[in-house]
């Protein structure tokens, strides 16, 4: 589609009233919403994230402090009107199979440079990309074809239309704004019984990223709020908006709890793009009602203090969810272009926000080549300076996110430190996964990690990658049990299959925390993951997990089935090949890691590696690989970074122990350590059963463990040091 495809236009000139008309008429779903008051809009323009009173601020950061990013942008922009406007396979089946959609960031970039330089010809693009961006939206939805997943460079499209208003004629409104306001609606305008759903239309709710078709009526509302074409329709998309944005910001500090978290405890989507939903209402607010309501949304301030928890070295995370296990990096482009919105939105208000924020861009210090939105920074007023070798607290060495289900632990902040993540609790479900009491342990590598990885569409995702034996998890098996079903599909490639009888949990949720205790030496902690198994066959599963500061663990399960001859299994997923020391210990090493792990209980364990080419992600009697993509696989061969089966992080092997003999109740304890490439040995150690007790004493560090359980009890551990 090149620049002249504007039939659209034609027919605007000659039928405007018919047009607009029709606008009026068409019934819409916005009308649902909590009342904002209408005559609190600024009926000026510009009022989208930016206003008359913020351009001058938008002008020093363009000649100043953010003069080589203008001028990448000035670039950028010279170099597109110089060419033809061409949009690759316009009725491509998603907008994510092309670029085409970018045309709407850089309409807002003209506009900016008109904004900032005052150059007509700048203003003249910005008209032409409107137009011509019009033309390919009309083009998709007259097709049913929806933009893109993301709104944002929609979002950008009216940003442009927006900060050019005052300088078009009344023609130009009409000509450029009413096809611009209709095509948009049509876009927005969703729901059942109004217009067929369209192929990777992001429908979500409060609860998700909100970045998808129900956040626009907001921005369209604001834009054309007061303009004669349908104010009735925008004030109720306002409304509409409105009532949106505040349940996903009473959602988000439900999330956050007391200390702090994300909208779903997948870090892949809490620190991706997750939080912008939050800044472009806060600006936007500002911006159309001249009222900073950042201070309702102030549970903002505590992703600062969760991302200071998840972050591990060389910007990793623990991999929990839904996250590609490629490299198992954070966002860290988009957390950097957070923090500088958080410092920026808050510090104001909460001075010790700046500190935070420079201690934490040191670790994220990378930006994208151009933001998200690529004009936000130009409305920034403070600018945090990373301040590399200032670190958190390291006198705390454990945290309970108790709405994101996480414990975390840690012997410090730096690179040789260890790092020890343990699920329980909680209370998203989105991109979580069956595995609850899990744990996942860092030092120097992925010592305990979860296996697989994020195929997108691939049975791996559904059968394996989500399942409890993908995870550092106790399974029961039951025969003939059926589990539900998780979200995904077959590649092309692949044939439909049932879920596999991986023996695991079928409730996402439903662990409890039950202790959680932190000493000089130890961090203890009791969680019963019993509700998330079939309860026709689990009457206990109870994990307790001693972390010996610095790099010791000891993990004792106590599970009862309802039948003994359910077979129980113990499982620890490695990087590597384990190396057995006999027949009770074995040793991993990756990653200039290594990893010592012994079973202490039971006294009869069957140890078994399974794992290598061709059974790295094996359950239920087969493998599920990860699968080839095709063109056919709507494209995502191109978009995800689906690793080699043989990749290290995706997970190669895992250990499992099983009683030697059939029983109801059954106690697996173990030991473990971690460290760089000249760990020897674990200590030695002496398990002891005293009457009802049972428990291990070892010298570690220098001092004496005595741990002691209660057989009788669900849980309980009695720690002595001396």
């Amino acid at each position: 589609m090149k620049r002249g495809y504007m039939t659209a236009y034609a027919l605007l000139l000659c039928g405007l009233a018919v047009i607009l008309a029709g606008c009026v008429e068409k019934e819409h779903e916005f009308d649902k919403g909590v009342n904002v008051p209408t005559s609190s809009v600024r009926l000026v323009h510009p009022r989208l994230f930016l206003t008359e009173d913020d351009i001058p601020v938008v002008k020093a950061n363009a000649s100043g402090r953010l003069k080589d990013s203008y001028d990448e942008m000035k670039s950028r922009i010279d170099k597109l009107m110089g060419s033809d406007i061409v949009f690759e396979d316009p009725l491509a089946a998603t907008g994510e199979n092309t670029d085409n959609h970018e045309y709407g960031f850089r309409a807002s970039e003209a506009a900016l440079l008109w904004l900032v330089s005052g150059d007509k010809a700048y203003l003249d693009f910005t008209k032409t990309l409107l137009k011509e961006i019009t033309g390919y939206y009309e083009l998709r939805v007259s097709n049913n074809l929806n933009i893109h997943w993301y709104i944002f460079s929609t979002i950008c499209v009216l940003c442009a239309y927006d900060w050019i208003y005052n300088d078009l004629t009344q023609l130009e409104r009409q000509q450029i704004g009413i096809p611009l306001y209709k095509v948009m609606y049509d876009v927005a305008w969703h729901g059942s019984g109004t217009r067929p759903a369209r192929y990777r239309e992001n429908i979500s709710d409060y609860k998700s990223g909100c970045y998808g078709p129900a956040v626009l009526p907001w921005y369209l509302g604001i834009t054309f709020y007061g303009e004669g074409i349908d104010d009735k329709a925008c004030a109720d998309m306002m409304s509409e908006g409105y009532a949106l944005h505040m349940q996903m910001a009473d959602f988000r500090r439900q999330m956050a709890g007391e200390k702090g978290g994300g909208a779903t405890a997948c870090a892949q989507y809490s620190f991706g793009y997750y939080p912008l939903a939050d800044f472009n209402f806060i600006h936007t607010y500002r911006s159309a009602y001249g009222v900073d309501i950042s201070e309702r949304m102030d549970y903002v301030l505590k992703y600062l203090d969760y991302l200071d928890w998840i972050a591990l070295p060389g910007r990793r995370e623990y991999g929990f969810g839904d996250v590609h296990h490629y490299n198992c990096l954070l966002p860290h482009t988009d957390i950097n272009y957070h923090i500088g919105e958080i410092a920026n939105l808050y510090s104001g208000n909460h001075p010790d926000v700046l500190a935070k924020a420079s201690r934490l861009l040191a670790l994220f210090s990378q930006s994208r080549e151009t933001d998200t939105f690529p004009f936000i920074r130009f409305l920034h007023k403070v600018f945090p300076s990373p301040a590399s070798g200032v670190s958190s607290e390291t006198d705390v060495h454990s945290i309970y996110f108790d709405t994101m289900g996480q414990v975390y632990m840690r012997s410090g902040t730096g690179d040789d430190d260890t790092y020890a993540m343990f699920v329980s609790g909680g209370v998203p479900t989105q991109h979580k996964h069956y595995d609850n009491n899990n744990f996942i342990i860092y030092h120097k590598g992925y010592r305990a990690l979860d296996s697989g990885t994020r195929p997108e569409p691939g049975n791996h995702l559904s059968h394996y990658y989500c399942r409890t034996v993908a995870h550092n998890c106790i399974t029961i098996r039951m025969p003939g049990e059926t589990f539900p079903d998780y979200w995904g599909e077959p590649a092309s490639t692949e044939e439909e299959l049932p879920v596999p009888n991986d023996g695991g949990q079928r409730e996402l949720l439903s662990s409890e925390l039950l202790a959680l205790e932190e000493t000089d030496d130890y961090v203890y902690l009791a969680s019963d993951a019993t509700a998330s198994y079939h309860p026709s066959k689990a009457e206990l599963v109870m994990r307790e997990f001693i972390y010996c500061m610095p790099d010791l663990f000891v993990v004792f399960d106590r599970v009862t089935s309802t039948d003994a001859a359910y077979p129980k299994s113990w499982l620890l997923h490695t990087a590597s090949e384990p190396q057995m020391n006999g027949t009770r210990e074995w040793t991993e090493t990756s990653d200039g890691g290594r990893m010592i792990c012994r079973t202490l209980l039971p006294e009869d364990a069957v140890i078994e590696k399974i794992g290598g080419d061709g059974k790295q992600f094996w359950s239920d009697g087969r493998n599920w690989p990860l699968p080839v993509l095709t063109p056919d696989d709507y494209g995502y061969s191109k978009r995800f970074n689906i690793p080699p089966a043989t990749h290290p992080q995706v997970g190669q092997w895992r250990v499992e122990v099983r009683p030697g003999h059939e029983a109801g109740q059954d106690i697996f304890m173990h030991i473990m350590q971690v460290g760089d490439t000249s760990l020897s040995s674990l200590p030695d150690t002496e398990v002891f059963e005293d009457g009802d007790a049972v428990g291990v004493e070892f010298t570690y560090n220098s001092k004496h463990f005595r741990l002691t359980f209660d057989r009788m009890a669900d849980y309980g551990c009695s720690i002595d040091v001396e």
